[in-house]
């Protein structure tokens, strides 16, 4: 065969969290990031990728990442910069979603971006396979059930683990066992940490 027959395949990634029911394929880095950011998001229950359907008119795909929350399901829209669409399409694309039991979520760059959000979550999942041992789990669930939501520095005070407890609490809310706001400040020793 001739080298230009042969596809080149780009290298995919994977998205694995206990909110996914199986592992969602990734092919660009903000959705990598938009994931990250919903798996930390106490209002997202669930994260599942669907495979279609396909609709003709207005041409829709209904394929990709659906994000279940509180407030209802979305179709995870994610782009660098954000399509314009007249107030028409707006209202046909809502109308096909709806039907379908679906809202719109888009997020573009510059949503995915914001600062703390961004800068968070990225330190939130540099401790994603941070070891933590099961004595700490423990404590810092104890003293979660005890004194109730709590900031990072009360909860080492209270539990005392033997790792860091930064590193503890970021890797326990990748697992979705504890809770952590991402969105108002920088994470540190001020990070109120709740149960889930």
């Amino acid at each position: 065969m001739r080298t230009h027959e042969f596809r080149h395949r780009a290298a995919r990634t994977f998205f694995i969290n206990p909110k996914c029911d199986m592992a969602i394929a990734v092919n660009h880095p903000l959705l990598l990031h938009a994931l990250q950011q919903a798996a930390l998001d106490g209002s997202v229950r669930s994260i599942h990728q669907q495979a279609g359907p396909e609709i003709d008119c207005p041409r829709v795909s209904l394929a990709g990442v659906v994000l279940d929350r509180a407030d209802g399901s979305f179709l995870l829209g994610v782009h660098e910069i954000r399509p314009e669409r007249s107030a028409e399409e707006a209202a046909r694309l809502d109308f096909v979603l709806k039907r379908h039991g679906l809202r719109l979520l888009e997020r573009d760059g510059t949503d995915i971006r914001q600062e703390p959000l961004f800068s968070n979550a990225r330190l939130a999942w540099s401790f994603a396979r941070y070891h933590v041992p099961i004595t700490d789990r423990l404590r810092i669930a104890l003293a979660l059930e005890d004194g109730g939501p709590q900031s990072v520095l009360e909860l080492e005070e209270r539990a005392r683990p033997t790792c860091d407890t930064l590193a503890a609490v970021c890797a326990l809310a990748c697992q979705d066992l504890v809770g952590i706001n991402i969105s108002r400040d920088p994470l540190g020793p001020r990070t109120i940490v709740f149960a889930r």
